[in-house]
């Protein structure tokens, strides 16, 4: 029986030792690798071996799921896989109801000739913050500046009496109502 080593790293080296068994620190999630009397790395339940599986599960898709169908969330997929007689791509934009799912939209796989549905990816929803100090080339003002501006940018003494004047019809009115003109004979 061989004696096992252990090594914890942040990538696979490219070179590795027999009978060990390597843990990968890769960003927030660990992968796990077991070597052989030889050095040659067998993926133990990590990403390479969960793509293997989404890959095999693809390639049973007949050619028909060629369009990605979208709909609001779980109970609406559920409802449209029991009327399609086809294989189909599926977009939920809320699939917070699936337990797999930690936050957003995912996106379903659907074969219909096993009748199973499989979860290709997970999509976060992003909120997105516009600071004003972020805007290139934007005016520098302040929004508070700005404001103050506009408020002000109307305000005069007489300000109630122009408020009356108005247009309507092509005829010039005070408080809605036309106002006469008459000529000046005299310096005509």
């Amino acid at each position: 029986m061989a004696l096992i080593k252990y090594f914890k790293v942040s990538t696979l080296p490219g070179s590795l030792e027999p009978d060990s068994f390597y843990y990968v620190e890769n960003g927030t999630y660990a992968e796990s690798y077991l070597t052989n009397g030889a050095g040659v790395a067998r993926a133990i339940g990590n990403s390479a071996m969960v793509n293997a599986l989404i890959n095999a599960a693809l390639a049973e898709l007949e050619v028909e799921a060629n369009a990605v169908d979208i709909v609001a969330d779980i109970a609406a997929r559920d409802a449209l896989i029991a009327t399609l007689e086809r294989n189909a791509m599926i977009l939920v934009v809320d699939a917070s109801a699936d337990p797999t799912v930690n936050a957003g939209s995912a996106l379903y796989a659907y074969a219909h000739s096993t009748v199973q549905t499989y979860k290709i990816a997970e999509y976060e929803s992003m909120d997105v913050v516009l600071e004003w100090s972020a805007i290139q080339n934007g005016p520098s003002s302040t929004p508070a500046q700005i404001d103050t501006a506009v408020s002000q940018s109307h305000t005069h003494a007489n300000k109630a009496t122009l408020d009356g004047f108005s247009e309507s019809g092509g005829l010039l009115r005070y408080g809605g109502q036309p106002i006469p003109t008459e000529w000046d004979g005299v310096n005509w």
